[in-house]
């Protein structure tokens, strides 16, 4: 073993003493740096108009008679006839709202709240680690992995439900580990850990309990415990089913066949469960845990029954077990429901980084250059992360199968390999914060903040949402199409490039008097992405601006 010099072994007894401590600071500097330069993009959007609505009226209604919050062209799909909204759980509302009674309406408040919920998952991550893997470098190289995954920071930086699905994941995790003991108090926190789990994210919550309940059926547990999941279990069911038949989750479409489905109608939704089951592969080997660490994890996971030195140990195989469970009905759930969204994996990053961890640990006791240096290489760039794909990509260049691949999973699939390339995330991130941010609606905000007058009306095609958040202007169109037809004339017109009905808007534009007015901000698809693979970490510079138009003598 290489002794190191007594400064450097006395630094490293001071950090390991204080990591907890170095992780708040370091979180705190990374989650709440520069948060309200960018504006908030159309989802983010939603979530704090909705809010307001629900600070003014004390339900969260998609309306308040001037602003309107539709994204689906069909109504009463989002929201019910009393215009309550119903597509997402409540809890991210109540939040927004929460922090808008008291900082006030802006972005900052907007996305303080979830911030703080992002820091606290962080910290409790390295607790969590502590607690059940019983091996202090493991909890500490888990918190560094999360600390310095960018994408990570991402979803915690938002207006949304990402911050709350991640935390209530992992004290849903923390509660059924306690449940499986004798602690008096572990039924009562599973159940509010769940029910919180519920009513930050649907996606989240079913999986999840469906997972732990798999576990637990494979797993041996005392009578005892087996009372306590049962009790619990009726209890968050007794909690969450009225719920669920108010937000109607009973009839949402999913992957189980419909009576009288063809073969071939059967055929192509399989098909197309394996392509998006694909993506998600993709999307955890590429931006979280790389395929080559996950190769090694099965090898590690493999040597185990041989009692090596350097194996790993009983209770590392067995949260690895739980972790793989709970990762792999997720996928399976997200995947049958028909979205490929980086964001749905929001709840599952500390859980993948937590096995993660666990492989870097167990190749230093072997190798801990090797081990140290992989360490740095994930924290820095996505390097060994496209390592494989890049090398499949150099093998198949003259592949008829890439070039034009037949079967649509391998369309997806080749698209997203093709797409990728060497990065640094911390680098692009350290960029973001100290940078300005100008997108779309920023200068859309700021124009018409300066040249619109009170009440007047603004026909837009796309991101409709955050314009009603930042102005006092009638907002029409968006996604929905609302109160647009050929013979509106609103003071305002904004021609999005990457929005709906442009044909609709050309024919108002010609059919009355309007000035054209170019600013110069990029006209890109949204303010700004959460998606690891869609995010703007600098102003784009590659564009057309912003075109809006104001009717002549309005």
């Amino acid at each position: 073993m290489v002794r190191m010099p007594p400064l450097v072994t006395t630094v490293v007894h001071e950090i390991e003493a204080r990591f907890l401590w170095l992780l708040l600071i370091a979180g705190i500097l990374l989650l709440f740096a520069d948060l309200g330069d960018a504006c908030l993009w159309q989802d983010e959007a939603e979530t704090a108009v909705i809010a307001r609505h629900w600070l003014a009226y004390g339900l969260p209604l998609s309306s308040d008679g001037v602003t309107w919050v539709q994204q689906r062209g069909q109504p009463f799909i989002e929201f019910t006839q009393d215009y309550v909204w119903i597509y997402h759980p409540w809890l991210q509302f109540a939040l927004t709202a929460a922090a808008f009674a008291a900082l006030g309406f802006s972005t900052v408040a907007a996305r303080v709240p979830f911030v703080l919920v992002g820091l606290i998952s962080l910290c409790f991550f390295y607790r969590f680690l502590l607690r059940w893997l019983k091996e202090e470098r493991v909890a500490q190289v888990g918190a560094v992995l999360l600390l310095f995954c960018i994408p990570f920071l991402l979803l915690m930086r938002q207006c949304r439900y990402h911050a709350l699905s991640a935390l209530f994941t992992l004290l849903t995790l923390d509660s059924y580990l306690y449940l499986r003991s004798e602690k008096p108090w572990a039924a009562p926190y599973f159940v509010l850990s769940a029910v919180l789990l519920f009513h930050s994210q649907y996606l989240a919550f079913f999986p999840t309990l469906a997972a732990l309940l798999v576990h637990l059926i494979s797993s041996r547990v005392m009578r005892t415990a087996w009372r306590r999941f049962l009790i619990a279990f009726v209890l968050i069911a007794m909690l969450v089913t009225p719920w669920a038949y108010f937000m109607r989750l009973g009839g949402r479409s999913g992957f189980l066949p419909t009576q009288g489905q063809s073969t071939r109608a059967s055929l192509l939704r399989w098909n197309r469960f394996v392509g998006r089951l694909g993506q998600y592969f993709l999307h955890i080997t590429l931006w979280i845990f790389p395929l080559l660490l996950a190769l090694a994890l099965i090898v590690a996971w493999l040597r185990h029954p041989r009692g090596a030195e350097w194996a790993l140990s009983s209770t590392q195989i067995g949260f690895c077990q739980l972790g793989s469970l709970v990762v792999l009905i997720n996928l399976a759930t997200l995947s049958a429901l028909g979205w490929v969204f980086f964001r749905y994996l929001a709840h599952l990053i500390p859980l993948l980084l937590a096995m993660l961890a666990i492989v870097l640990v167990w190749l230093a006791k072997r190798w801990p250059v090797l081990a140290y240096t992989l360490l740095i290489v994930l924290i820095t760039s996505n390097g060994l992360h496209i390592l494989p794909y890049k090398l499949l990509s150099v093998a198949m260049e003259q592949s008829h199968l890439w070039q034009k691949p037949i079967a649509s999973p391998i369309i997806d699939w080749v698209s997203l390999i093709q797409d990728i390339r060497f990065r640094s995330d911390v680098w692009m991130y350290a960029q973001e914060l100290t940078h300005p941010y100008e997108g779309p609606v920023e200068g859309l905000v700021a124009y018409l903040a300066q040249h619109a007058q009170p009440g007047q009306t603004v026909l837009v095609n796309y991101e409709d949402l955050p314009l009603q958040f930042y102005t006092h202007l009638r907002i029409l169109g968006g996604f929905a199409a609302r109160g647009v037809s050929p013979d509106v004339q609103p003071d305002w017109i904004i021609d999005r490039k990457y929005g709906h009905y442009r044909d609709i808007l050309a024919t108002i534009l010609a059919a009355g008097a309007y000035e054209r007015i170019e600013i110069p901000y990029p006209d890109i698809r949204n303010e700004n992405r959460e998606e690891a693979y869609k995010h703007h970490y600098l102003t784009v510079r590659d564009e057309d601006n912003v075109v809006l138009y104001r009717r002549k003598g309005g």
